[in-house]
């Protein structure tokens, strides 16, 4: 499958440019201020998402609230109030904090991805990802829109429109964060197949039995190679860049991630209220109307909708991680192929410049985190998980006693 640089990703950036999220910028060209048009742009839709948000918490008090109880109503007033912080907060980040780190970033990103040993993902595979998130986010917000404007009318859930719009300029920028997270992976992996080859055919050109060095990887020596030990060099310093761009990626997101996993909590507690509270209950009325099951599949698709993308993030940090560690175990496995005391000096220099890979890549390890609080790996769903169980464990306790 042929591939592309970093490029490809510009559709889903200019997206975010339409949402105010990210500034202008074309990949490659240098780095400039954000125009005054657009920060002008941004600080109209900062009020504009405020007073939306400001006005569906004045009619959900006004108009639902009292119709539901206590503990659900609580938590949508903090999952609209989380929700509405983190879209005014990343565009202040991205367009007036961060403007510039953002776009040496991506530059970085772009320069090195263009490089002939790296490998991104295609076009293709691109949109068959961007189509698929928006045909998934458009079949849950018309689902959402259904149920609730069909039960309650548009009395109600015209309080609830902003919300979805908010919830779904949220969910792209999250996208944009997992591609980024993707790309690192992409550049460990492209790197590690290069180091491979690099060392598998410099060892083998050191063999002196045959063509063949009986490692697991079974490589085979080229015919005629231009590599030399000037090359390992090369791949540290690739590796020592690319972890650099890990560490951009946790100034410039960091913060953003930490509220987005706050929001996803207190979004989850919600709807998990909403199941407890309505699902089991005799009588499920809000606000006068009976619910049956369209209910429950509502409240489970937006969970879904919640732990899916969190998931995707966890998992693209966590292989970028588990990439980078595989180049030390190529490392180690072609040391074993150079005797212990080298009888060339080529083979001298071929074992100190892999032992000083292995020196940089032991000491400088790539770590995704969430400003400093808590690593962005797999652990993170367990985060969510355990806060929303704890809050479960309680809210049951809680129903019980108040039926008792």
């Amino acid at each position: 499958m042929e591939s592309t640089d970093w490029g490809y990703i510009n559709p889903l950036y200019l997206w975010c440019t339409t949402f105010g999220i990210f500034p202008p910028h074309k990949f490659g060209d240098n780095v400039s201020p954000v125009s005054l048009k657009f920060k002008i742009y941004v600080l109209l839709l900062i009020p504009i998402i405020i007073s939306i948000s400001v006005y569906s918490l004045i009619g959900r008090e006004n108009f639902l609230y009292t119709s539901l109880d206590v503990t659900v109503a609580t938590t949508d007033l903090l999952a609209e109030i989380t929700l509405t912080l983190l879209n005014v907060v990343l565009r202040l980040l991205f367009v007036f904090c961060y403007h510039n780190p953002i776009k040496t970033f991506l530059n970085k990103i772009y320069r090195i991805s263009k490089e002939p040993h790296f490998k991104c993902y295609t076009v293709r595979n691109f949109w068959v990802q961007f189509c698929g998130f928006n045909i998934y986010m458009v079949f849950v917000m018309v689902f959402d829109v259904y149920i609730w404007s069909s039960t309650m009318g548009w009395t109600i859930y015209k309080f609830y429109i902003g919300r979805t719009f908010m919830i779904y300029a949220c969910n792209i920028t999250l996208l944009f964060i997992v591609h980024s997270a993707l790309i690192t992976k992409q550049l460990f992996t492209s790197l590690h197949h290069l180091l491979k080859t690099i060392v598998g055919n410099l060892v083998c050109e050191n063999d002196a039995k045959s063509g063949y060095i009986l490692t697991e990887f079974k490589v085979k020596a080229a015919t005629k190679t231009n590599y030399n030990c000037c090359h390992l060099r090369e791949v540290r310093k690739y590796y020592n860049e690319i972890c650099g761009l890990v560490d951009d990626f946790n100034n410039i997101y960091g913060t953003v991630i930490l509220l987005v996993m706050i929001y996803v909590i207190a979004y989850i507690l919600n709807l998990t209220d909403m199941l407890l509270v309505y699902s089991n209950a005799k009588s499920r009325n809000i606000n006068g109307v009976e619910y049956g099951t369209e209910l429950t599949l509502l409240c489970v698709s937006w969970m879904i909708t919640l732990l899916l993308f969190s998931f995707l993030l966890a998992k693209s940090c966590s292989n970028a991680v588990s990439e980078s560690e595989n180049i030390l175990t190529v490392c180690f496995i072609w040391l074993n192929e150079i005797p212990t005391i080298p009888k060339t000096f080529k083979q001298q220099m071929l074992k100190e410049e892999i032992l000083l890979l292995v020196q940089q890549v032991t000491t400088r390890k790539p770590k995704f985190s969430a400003a400093g609080f808590f690593p962005v790996d797999f652990t993170l769903l367990g985060f969510i998980l355990g806060s929303v169980t704890s809050y479960t464990i309680v809210s049951v306790q809680f129903f019980s006693s108040k039926e008792n």
